[in-house]
């Protein structure tokens, strides 16, 4: 007689085979027949129409200064030099030297002072509690330098550096542009500086730190993308700017390289080589420093777009 564990597994219904997995039976289904990609073929249409339309002018200024006055003013124009020419080169060259020595101090000097003033101030506002008259009233200020243009300037300073004895003067330049670039300085830090959270002072603070020590070693390296960020646009803004440049100096000694530029548009004659060359001069220091630090600026524009 069998026993009742021979009986027991007697009983027991034979095992199934396991079920091949939902990636085994993935792999052995056919393949849908995928029609073409029209999307993808549109984006990338529009990302090659949008880089002509970007890079065509810089294109065309550049075979611009490689051309002669006189195959410049030909109808219709070449898309290529038909004569290769550096006398635009040449003669930008000539007083090119004192011209960038101008504009590289006028634009770190104004880029250091608006961020270290515009960096306090945006602090400050995001961690002090003012009565509402007094932020209203601060706000209202920023506000409006930076939406007001910046030809409304013109008059009034030219008559406060003229009365300081500061027309004509790098300084005087300096102190014009932090007028311009301070307001934006202040606007894009206040938001870096909310992402900071204040328990972190709040904490530097128990341990017997103070507010500059705050400030220096804990808020500033955590908005540092946004400082990269805010002082390459300041600086943009200060190299690209003709208006304050042309109406506040009188000669080389405070001149900055735009207005130089624009000196070879004359009552007589336009000097199309020589605009278009050192227009290429202009811009090859601000392609330079974007190239460089182009992680951070990367960084500081999007900071905050994703939680």
């Amino acid at each position: 007689m069998p026993d009742e564990q021979t009986l027991a597994s007697s009983s027991k219904a034979p095992a199934l085979p396991a079920r091949p997995a939902a990636a085994d039976t993935a792999r052995t289904l056919p393949r849908a027949k995928q029609g073409p990609r029209w999307g993808e073929y549109a984006s990338w249409i529009g990302v090659i129409l949008f880089l002509v339309w970007t890079l065509f002018p810089i294109y065309w200024l550049m075979i611009t200064s490689l051309k002669t006055n006189d195959e410049i003013l030909r109808s219709p124009p070449s898309l290529f030099p038909l004569h290769f020419s550096g006398a635009g080169y040449v003669s930008f060259s000539e007083t090119f030297g004192q011209f960038l020595f101008n504009s590289v101090v006028v634009t770190i000097g104004a880029t250091i002072v608006s961020m270290i003033v515009g960096t306090l101030a945006a602090y400050s506002l995001t961690r002090f509690k003012f009565p509402l008259v007094v932020s209203g009233l601060l706000w209202f200020l920023v506000l409006t330098v930076r939406m007001t243009i910046p030809v409304a300037f013109i008059i009034p300073l030219y008559q406060i550096l003229s009365g300081l004895g500061l027309y004509n003067t790098l300084l005087g330049l300096i102190l014009a542009y932090t007028l311009t670039g301070l307001p934006f300085v202040i606007w894009l830090m206040v938001s870096f500086f909310s992402e900071v959270p204040p328990q972190l002072d709040e904490a530097v603070l128990v341990d017997g730190g103070t507010r500059l020590t705050v400030f220096l070693r804990i808020v500033l390296p955590l908005a540092a993308p946004g400082l990269a960020a805010c002082a390459i646009m300041a600086m943009l803004f200060t190299w690209n700017d003709l208006l304050f440049g042309l109406f506040l100096t009188a000669n080389a000694n405070a001149m900055t390289l735009p207005v130089s530029i624009v000196g070879f548009i004359t009552q007589y004659a336009t000097l199309w080589s020589q605009l278009a060359s050192g227009g290429i001069i202009a811009i090859i220091p601000m392609i330079i420093l974007v190239m460089l630090i182009q992680k951070q600026l990367v960084r500081g524009l999007t900071a905050g777009a994703v939680k």
